[in-house]
């Protein structure tokens, strides 16, 4: 019984975890006219980490799974989120601009971003950061 119970506080905590992050990584978006984006997406990327850290804590602290264990799943979690909202935001930014582009009889030169860029969104980042550094210790205690 505690199993299910501790599976689905699991859950939970990651959805309103990633909603939150999802928050921030949205309101960055306002703040860029006040702050310089460099500094701003440093900011964002270290308070994501943080905020995927301490989520992974309280899911381990709560739910008595070990601490590498859940760190191990969670990042992929986190990760995974992150790599298909970047798509899906990709795709809708090339299915808007192809559509604009129709109407207007390829006169639409503005706001126009293609698939292939390198802007990635601060939670990507953040989570594939997470995944890199939990998987990596995870591996070194596994073997030392």
């Amino acid at each position: 019984m505690y199993y299910y119970y501790n599976l689905l506080l699991t859950i939970i905590i990651l959805i309103v975890g990633t909603g939150v992050a999802f928050f921030i990584d949205h309101f960055s978006k306002q703040l860029e006219k006040w702050i310089p984006k460099k500094l701003l997406t440093l900011t964002i990327i270290l308070i994501l980490f943080t905020l995927m850290t301490s989520a992974t804590l309280m899911i381990s602290s709560l739910t008595g799974f070990r601490l590498m264990d859940t760190a191990f799943i969670s990042s992929l979690c986190f990760f995974a989120l992150g790599w298909f909202t970047n798509i899906s935001k990709r795709a809708g930014i090339n299915q808007a601009s192809t559509a604009a582009k129709f109407i207007t009889n390829n006169q639409f030169k503005y706001d126009y971003e293609s698939a292939s860029t390198s802007n990635k969104s601060p939670y990507l980042i953040a989570s594939f950061l997470f995944l890199v550094l939990s998987w990596g210790i995870s591996f070194y205690m596994a073997y030392h």
